[in-house]
């Protein structure tokens, strides 16, 4: 139903300005809902690392126990050799045995050796480990927050939202349909500025200057004018009254 009591320009001033701020908040919840996406990105970055420094330091442990127990049976191996050693009696089999305990203990030291690096590495693994998942609790502690935060803004949002649109959907109601479609073309090619004042005799959307006659037309007519360069519906307001100064004694 059609408000009587304002022009079809002023209910398009309205209907822009709630189109506005719906564009506005629509903005803010674009906005909030990327830093979240942005926010949960860099959690699981953090969370990739800790998995990956895991995997490395886990590996690097594996490594150490295969090679202890690969130690530990040649260690077995050695003194069974020693054993044998008392009742070797042919001089080619001692000379066999001699050099297989001699390879052994070859294997031995560079195992022992490959131990003790692992053990160095390790040190270093489980360092990158602890402060790659102190790093990762402290962004987790900062996100939550920081998402929280922004999860109240987007309830609060979403509910105003959906108030805007219910009232721009009212207001739109009280619009013509063919004026109603040219003013969205409009909206949509000047960026959100389809209805601008007329002001002084001077276009607020372009600047340029109304032809006089148009001018008194938008403050005699209820009619919808549009400027003559940029083709926005034009909106005239009387000028309020100045209050006089009072009158010192």
């Amino acid at each position: 139903m059609t408000n009587a009591s304002t022009t079809p320009i002023e209910r398009l001033a309205a209907l822009q300005g709630l189109d506005r701020e719906l564009r506005r908040k629509a903005e803010t919840l674009r906005s909030a809902e990327a830093e979240i996406a942005e926010l949960e990105a860099q959690v699981a970055l953090r969370r990739e690392a800790v998995h990956q420094r895991r995997t490395e330091r886990d590996a690097a442990d594996a490594r150490r126990q295969e090679l202890e127990t690969a130690l530990e049976a040649e260690e077995a191996k050695m003194t069974d050799r020693r054993m044998r050693l008392n009742r070797v009696r042919n001089e080619k089999e001692l000379q066999a045995l001699r050099r297989e305990i001699e390879l052994g203990k070859e294997a031995n030291r560079q195992a022992e050796e490959q131990i003790l690096g692992l053990f160095e590495t390790l040190d270093g693994l489980t360092a990158a480990l602890a402060d790659a998942e102190q790093q990762l609790a402290d962004v987790e502690t900062a996100a939550a927050a920081k998402t929280q935060e922004h999860q109240d803004l987007l309830d609060r949002l979403r509910a105003e939202v959906a108030a805007d649109r219910a009232r721009r959907d009212q207001v739109a109601a009280d619009v013509d349909a063919g004026l109603r479609g040219r003013y969205e073309q409009l909206l949509e090619r000047r960026g959100g500025a389809a209805v601008v004042e007329a002001r002084n005799g001077i276009c607020q959307g372009c600047f340029m200057n109304i032809p006089p006659q148009l001018y008194n037309e938008l403050q005699r007519s209820r009619d919808v004018r549009t400027c003559p360069n940029c083709h926005r519906m034009l909106l005239w307001r009387p000028a309020e009254p100045v209050e006089p100064s009072p009158v010192a004694r």
